[in-house]
């Protein structure tokens, strides 16, 4: 009788110690699907919209892979990926906010989306920052040359028009290369970054700031760079092929 209870005992604990394996096994699973991605949050301000899609940047296209659905103004959201790229949260075609972000990353989104491009803040990583640093730049030449437009517009039927457009043109072509530098000096200073593909392709209007000709000694400084840091990342590929091609 015993010798039974000793056996029915051991049992016992061989069955919880089981048990206690495969719970351990899922939470490990659980955790390895959990791991390798990032997390995005928002919360905005004069918001009217019940959804927003999380798109993927490609370099050749831009992929919708979600709808998140917005609770009290702000979401939550992991992205299970591994590679460093560009996404963006869209409300509509011209209210959206675009962001890079990888494995581990935490990222946070805010902003008002009666003026997102005027109060979007991006936290969470430096690459972020950066490509919200060269967005801000850009948005500033594009609001100089919006108020250029509009005075040459008021003024195209007026007398005065010849003397006014040789003005308009000086402001335009020094605000151009002023911010021309300052792209410049971004990628001079962070070769080895994402946001500095963004900031080689900016552009105003149709006009570009720089090209893959004239521009090629800043362009293969980045592109060794970014091979460097990223050897295997699609957008630093696509970005050797277009080159091989051009």
């Amino acid at each position: 009788m015993f010798i039974v209870k000793i056996n029915q005992i051991y049992l016992l604990m061989m069955k919880n110690k089981i048990i206690i394996a495969v719970v351990i096994s899922l939470l490990i699973g659980f955790t390895a699907c959990k791991e390798n991605g990032f997390t995005v949050k928002g919360k905005f301000e004069n918001n009217h919209y019940a959804y927003c899609v999380l798109d993927e940047v490609r370099p050749y296209e831009i992929a919708a892979l979600d709808t998140i659905l917005l609770i009290n103004n702000g979401f939550s959201y992991f992205v299970n990926t591994i590679e460093k790229g560009f996404y963006r949260i869209r409300f509509d075609d011209t209210t959206f906010i675009t962001f890079i972000a990888g494995d581990k990353d935490n990222i946070s989104l805010t902003g008002d989306l009666l003026c997102i491009k005027n109060t979007q803040n991006i936290i969470g990583n430096e690459e972020s920052k950066l490509f919200l640093e060269v967005n801000r730049k850009v948005h500033e030449m594009y609001l100089i040359t919006d108020s250029l437009a509009k005075i040459f517009v008021a003024y195209k039927d007026t007398e005065a028009f010849d003397s006014i457009r040789t003005q308009l043109d000086s402001c335009y072509y020094h605000n151009f290369e002023y911010y021309k530098n300052y792209l410049r000096d971004f990628i001079i200073q962070h070769p080895n970054k994402l946001a500095s593909i963004s900031a080689f392709y900016q552009k105003i209007g149709h006009r570009n700031f720089f090209s893959d000709i004239e521009d090629k000694e800043l362009l293969d400084k980045m592109i060794k760079e970014l091979s460097i840091a990223y050897p295997s990342n699609q957008h630093v590929i696509a970005l050797k092929e277009r080159l091989e091609h051009d």
